[in-house]
């Protein structure tokens, strides 16, 4: 599979908070050839098992805080964006089964590369968010 195909493979899920950094993520992902979905914390499982597969969510520290302590059973990949990588933000992470912690504000080329990388590492058993079914 090319890079490109990979990029129409599944779509990208992403909950983040800031209605703003929502679009903006969305509008560079689709710029790259992704389909993207945007969700809440109150729509994500329904945007998980819904629609095309997902090949990653990507959240961001905000929306992981408020569903912490509701994670169970692995779902998909995760990529995490945080305003600093503290030990403390890399072990709850860990602890939740976040595939990537990447820190805001997202420079260069750090999401794309993240993202591929999920995608690719998709199908391994066990790897990505624990969330309730």
């Amino acid at each position: 599979m090319q890079e490109n195909d990979l990029a129409e493979a599944s779509t990208i899920l992403i909950a983040v908070g800031d209605g703003v950094l929502a679009d903006s993520l969305r509008f560079s992902l689709e710029l790259e050839g992704y389909a993207v979905e945007l969700c809440d914390e109150y729509s994500f499982h329904r945007a998980i098992g819904a629609g095309e597969p997902k090949a990653c969510l990507v959240l961001d520290q905000d929306v992981f805080t408020r569903m912490e302590g509701r994670f169970q059973g692995f779902v998909v990949p995760v990529i995490l964006m945080v305003e600093c990588q503290t030990r403390l933000m890399l072990a709850r992470a860990q602890a939740a089964g976040i595939t990537k912690v990447v820190e805001k504000p997202i420079l260069g080329g750090v999401l794309f590369e993240a993202i591929k990388t999920a995608m690719k590492d998709a199908p391994t058993p066990g790897h990505g968010l624990r969330a309730h079914k």
